[in-house]
C-alpha cells in the first residue's frame, strides 16, 4: 500500500469514527430523556390518584358539614309538628312560631330560617305572607310530598323563592293526625363561607347543589361567580355520566385553570362539589422536575459541546477541500500569491491567460499579462493597490477584503471586471488570494443609477430654483396690489369729503383684489392638481349659450383696454355633456393670457368650430384662441407647462401672474381627454388651438332666468342668525345683509350660534349663516348640532357655509354636515344676495304650501 493509500484510508476510518460519535450521543441523550419523561409521569399519575382519595374525602367532609345542619333543622321541624298536632296547636299560631324562632336563635344560634304551615289549606307564617290568604298550599311541591311521605321529612330542589329572590331548600313533614303541613326554608349554604375557604385547599372551589345540579352554593376563590350555574350545569353532567371518577380525569374552571374534580352525594340527593387546580395538586413535584431538567440541560449542554467540536472539526476539514471550487463558481480566474517570495499559483485562469502564464511564476509575469489585457487608466490604478508591499500593509492591518474595479478587454469588448483581493488567517502566512469576477451588468446598472440619481438631482435643483424665482416674483406681484389697496384706503381716508374720488379708489381697490385673488386661486389649484385630487364632473349644458355668456366678459374688457375682441361659434349640435366650469376656466386662463399680453390696439379672436366624426360617441370641439401680442420664444414653448415658468424673468412690471396658469390649463385638458397646440412667435402673437370631445346632452327648456325673480324679492322682515368670529367679516356681512332690510343677531363662534338658535324658539329665525373657521366650535360641528335638535324648524332651516375653503372637499363637508349652499370669501355681493334670496324664497313657498294643504285637510275634517 503506498503512502497516499494509507493516508487514504486512515482518513476514512476517521471520518467512519467521526460520524459514528455524533450517533452514539444523540442515542444516550434520546435514552436519558425518554427516562426523565418516564419517571415525571410516574409520579404525576401517583400524585394525581391520592388526590382523588384525599379529594373525595374533603369533599365528603363539607358534606358531612351539610348534613349536621339539615338534621339540627329537621330537629327544628320535628319539634314544629309536635307543636301543631290537634291536642298541642295554640290559639295563636304566627306569634308561636315568631316565639319559637327568636328562642331558637338565641339558644343555638340557628337563624335565617323561615317556618310556615298549610292549616285547614290556608298558610299560617311566621312572618307576613302577601297574598297568602289566597294562597293554594296544597298545591305546592313541598306540600304533595309530605302527603305522600306519610310523617316522614322530605326536601326540595332548590329553587328561588319568588318573596325573597334567594335559592332555598324547603324541609316539610305532615303533622300526625291531619292533613295538615309544617314546613321550613332552610339555606344550606349558610355555614360561615370564611370558615370554609379555611378548611379547604389553595385556590380550592367548592359547590353545594340539589339533585338536578342547580347550585345551592358556591364559594369560588378565583374568578367570577357570575357565569357559575351556566359552567356548572356541564360539569354536572360529567358527574353524573361518571366521567369524574377516574383520576385522569379534569375540567377547565371558571378562571380557565385546569382542576381535578371531587364529589360526593348527600342522603338528600344533593351533591357536595370540589374543583383543585392541577398546579396545586402537582406543586410537590416542581422541585423534582426542576431537578431532573437541570440535570437534562446539563446532559445536552454536554451532548451539544461535543457536537459542536466535531462539526467545527470536520467543517475545518471540508473548508479545505471546498474553498477552491466556491471560489471558482464566482471568479473566472483564482491566483494565490506568495507575498514572501513573490510569486504566483494559478488556481484557476480564462483561457488567454492559460495561453500566457505558466501555472506558477513570478508576479511580475502576472503583472505583464494583466497590462496585455486592461485599459490604461484601470492598468494604473490595479499595479498601485495591489503591488506587493501594498499587499503585505493590508495582511499587517488584517484587512481580510480588498478590491476594486477596472476595465478588462474580453474579445475585443472592454468589460468591467472586480479584483479582490482575499486574506485569512486559515491560510500560510504570507499568502492572499487573487480573485477576478465579471460584475459588468451590475455595474452598468450601478452607472446608469448614478447618471438617473444625477439627473434627478439636477431637476430638483433646477425645480428649486424655478420656485425660488416663483416665490420672488409672486412675492413682488402680491406685493404691487396689497400696497395699490393700502395705498389708495389711505388716500380716501384722507379725502372723506370728495365722494368721487372715493368711489374711484373702492373700483380700483375691487379691482386689485380680484387680481390679488386670481393670484391665490392660481397657487390652490396647482396645489390640487399635484395632490392628485382634481375632479372632472359630467353633467349637461348648453355649449353655445355658455360661450356667449362667458364672452360678454372679455367685449367689456376689450372695450375698457382698447383691444380688438372678436368670436366665431360654428356649432351645430350645442347641448353637450361635460365639465363646463373646467372647460370654462380654461378659456378663461387662455384669453385672460392673450388680453394681458396683447397691447392696446391689438387683435384677440376666438373660433369654435364642431369636428364631426364618423362612429365616435363623442363630439369634439376646437377652440383657437389667437391674438397680436408679444409672442414667446421657442426655448420657453419646450418649458411652458412646466409650474412657476414665465416668458420673462425680469421686466414686463405691468403684468401679474404665478407662472401656474399654463400648467394648470394643460393639466386640465388631459383630465378631460384632449390635446392641446401652441403656435408663437416672439413679437409676432400666439395661436393656441385646444381639442375636447364631449357627450351628447339632453335637451332642456329654456328657464326664466333666476336673478330677474330674484331682483324683486322682498327680504325685509327677515331674521339672520350670523356666526362670524372676525370682527371686519362680521360688519361687512351685517351691513351687506341689513341693505337688503335683513334683521341680524350676531353670533361668535358656532357654540353661541347653537345656543342663540336653541333660546329664540321654533320659527324665529328664517336663515343662518356660518362661518366654517371659528374659535370654540367650529361651523360643521354647529350646523350638524342644530340639525340635531328635536324640533321641526331645526330640520328646514337654510344654513349656509361661509369660508375662505374653495375645495370640493370643504364644500362636501358643509354638505355632509347638513348645510344648504356655499359661499366664497372674499364675499361676491350678487352671488352672496341672489344665494340668501333664492334660500328665503323656497322657504317661504314651502311654508305657503303646507299651510294650504293642512287648510285643505281641515276643511275635509
Amino acid at each position: 500500500m503506498t503512502a497516499d493509500c494509507a493516508v487514504r484510508t486512515g482518513g476514512s476510518i476517521d471520518m467512519k469514527r467521526r460520524r459514528a460519535t455524533p450517533t452514539y450521543l444523540i442515542v444516550i441523550l434520546a435514552i436519558f430523556v425518554i427516562g426523565i419523561f418516564i419517571c415525571i409521569i410516574g409520579m404525576n399519575k401517583a400524585i394525581l390518584s391520592s388526590a382523588q382519595l384525599s379529594g373525595v374525602e374533603i369533599a365528603r367532609r363539607f358534606a358531612a358539614n351539610e348534613m349536621n345542619y339539615n338534621k339540627e333543622n329537621e330537629a327544628v321541624l320535628n319539634t314544629l309538628e309536635i307543636g301543631l298536632r290537634p291536642g298541642n296547636r295554640p290559639e295563636d299560631i304566627p306569634s308561636w312560631l315568631r316565639e319559637y324562632l327568636e328562642y331558637l336563635c338565641d339558644a343555638t344560634g340557628i337563624q335565617n330560617v323561615e317556618a310556615y304551615a298549610s292549616i285547614d289549606g290556608k298558610i299560617v307564617a311566621a312572618t307576613y305572607w302577601e297574598g297568602g290568604a289566597s294562597f293554594e298550599s296544597e298545591q305546592t311541591e313541598w306540600y304533595q310530598k309530605a302527603i305522600e311521605a306519610d310523617g316522614d321529612v322530605i326536601y326540595t330542589d332548590a329553587y328561588t323563592d319568588v318573596r325573597l329572590q334567594s335559592t332555598v331548600v324547603t324541609m316539610a313533614k305532615q303533622i300526625e293526625g291531619t292533613e295538615d303541613v309544617v314546613a321550613l326554608d332552610i339555606y344550606p349554604g349558610q355555614m360561615n363561607a370564611s370558615q370554609k375557604i379555611e378548611n379547604m385547599p389553595e385556590r380550592c372551589n367548592y359547590f353545594l347543589c340539589d339533585s338536578k345540579g342547580t347550585l345551592v352554593y358556591s364559594i369560588i376563590q378565583n374568578g367570577s361567580p357570575e357565569d357559575a350555574q351556566c359552567w356548572f350545569d356541564g360539569l354536572f353532567g360529567e358527574i353524573k355520566n361518571g366521567v369524574h371518577d377516574d383520576y385522569r380525569s379534569y375540567t377547565v374552571g371558571v378562571d380557565g385553570l385546569k382542576r381535578g374534580v371531587y364529589y360526593y352525594q348527600l342522603d338528600n340527593g344533593m351533591y357536595s362539589v370540589i374543583t383543585i387546580p392541577y398546579e396545586e395538586l402537582l406543586k410537590g413535584t416542581v422541585n423534582i422536575q426542576r431537578m431532573f431538567a437541570f440535570m437534562l440541560i446539563v446532559f445536552v449542554g454536554v451532548v451539544a459541546a461535543f457536537l459542536i467540536r466535531d462539526q467545527l472539526k470536520a467543517r475545518k476539514e471540508r473548508l479545505y477541500d471546498d474553498i477552491v471550487r466556491v471560489l471558482g463558481n464566482s471568479y473566472y480566474a483564482l491566483y494565490l500569491i506568495d507575498l514572501k517570495t513573490d510569486e504566483y499559483s494559478m488556481l484557476k485562469g480564462s483561457d488567454f491567460v492559460r495561453k500566457e502564464l505558466e501555472q506558477t511564476g513570478r508576479y511580475s509575469d502576472l503583472l505583464r499579462v494583466v497590462s496585455m489585457i486592461v485599459d490604461e487608466d484601470s492598468y494604473k490604478d490595479f499595479t498601485e493597490s495591489f503591488a506587493i508591499e501594498n499587499m503585505r500593509e493590508l495582511v499587517q492591518k488584517r484587512v481580510r477584503d480588498f478590491g476594486g474595479d477596472i476595465r478588462r478587454k474580453f474579445n475585443h469588448e472592454y468589460r468591467w471586471v472586480h479584483v479582490q483581493m482575499l486574506y485569512d488567517e486559515s491560510l500560510q502566512n504570507d499568502k492572499v488570494v487573487l480573485c477576478f469576477k465579471d460584475v459588468n451588468e451590475a455595474k452598468e446598472r450601478d452607472l446608469s443609477r448614478m447618471k438617473l440619481l444625477r439627473e434627478s438631482l439636477e431637476s430638483v435643483e433646477k425645480m428649486a430654483k424655478s420656485k425660488n424665482m416663483f416665490f420672488s416674483n409672486m412675492s413682488h406681484d402680491m406685493r404691487t396690489p396689497l400696497n395699490g389697496i393700502i395705498g389708495l384706503a389711505r388716500l380716501s381716508l384722507s379725502r372723506e369729503e370728495d365722494a368721487e374720488h372715493m368711489r374711484d379708489s373702492m373700483n380700483k381697490i375691487l379691482a386689485l383684489g380680484s387680481q390679488l385673488l386670481e393670484l391665490i386661486n392660481d397657487i390652490l389649484e396647482i396645489s390640487k392638481i399635484e395632490q392628485g385630487k382634481l375632479e372632472i364632473s359630467g353633467y349637461d349644458f348648453n355649449l353655445q349659450e355658455s360661450l356667449e355668456e362667458q364672452l360678454e366678459v372679455f367685449k367689456i374688457q376689450a372695450e375698457t383696454e382698447h383691444k380688438n375682441f372678436s368670436a366665431s361659434l360654428d356649432i351645430e349640435d350645442a347641448c353637450v355633456r361635460g365639465d363646463w366650469r373646467r372647460t370654462q376656466q380654461v378659456l378663461n386662463n387662455l384669453l385672460s393670457n392673450a388680453f394681458k399680453f396683447t397691447g392696446e390696439n391689438g387683435a384677440i379672436s376666438l373660433s369654435v368650430h364642431e369636428i364631426k366624426e364618423v362612429n365616435s360617441r363623442y363630439r369634439k370641439y376646437q377652440f383657437i384662441i389667437s391674438d397680436t401680442g408679444i409672442g414667446m420664444s421657442r426655448e420657453f414653448l419646450k418649458k411652458i407647462y412646466e409650474p412657476f415658468e414665465r416668458e420673462t424673468r425680469f421686466g414686463a412690471a405691468n403684468v401679474a401672474g404665478t407662472g401656474l396658469g399654463m400648467a394648470i390649463v394643460h393639466n386640465l385638458v388631459l383630465q378631460m381627454a384632449g390635446t392641446i397646440e401652441i403656435d408663437s412667435e416672439l413679437g409676432k402673437g400666439s395661436t393656441i388651438t385646444v381639442t375636447l370631445p364631449f357627450l351628447p346632452g339632453a335637451e332642456k327648456e329654456p328657464e326664466k332666468k333666476r336673478e330677474q325673480i330674484l331682483e324683486t324679492a322682498d327680504l325685509s322682515g327677515y331674521r339672520v342668525l350670523l356666526a362670524e368670529d372676525n370682527e371686519i367679516n362680521m360688519e361687512i356681512s351685517t351691513e351687506l345683509l341689513k341693505m337688503y332690510n335683513l334683521d341680524v343677531t350676531q353670533a361668535w363662534n358656532g357654540k353661541e350660534a347653537v345656543e342663540l338658535f336653541r333660546e329664540m324658539g321654533e320659527g324665529f329665525f328664517d336663515i343662518i349663516l356660518m362661518d366654517m373657521q371659528m374659535p370654540v366650535m367650529n361651523g360643521c360641528e354647529a350646523a350638524r348640532q342644530i340639525r340635531a335638535m328635536k324640533r321641526p324648524d331645526a330640520s328646514t332651516i337654510p344654513i349656509i357655509a361661509v369660508t375662505a375653503n374653495a375645495f370640493s372637499e370643504d364644500i362636501a363637508a358643509t354638505r355632509n354636515a347638513g348645510m344648504n349652499a356655499h359661499i366664497s370669501k372674499p364675499i361676491d355681493f350678487e352671488i352672496f344676495r341672489k344665494t340668501v334670496e333664492s334660500l328665503l324664497k323656497d322657504r317661504k313657498n314651502s311654508r305657503t304650501e303646507k299651510e294650504e294643504n293642512s287648510n285643505e285637510t281641515d276643511q275635509k275634517i
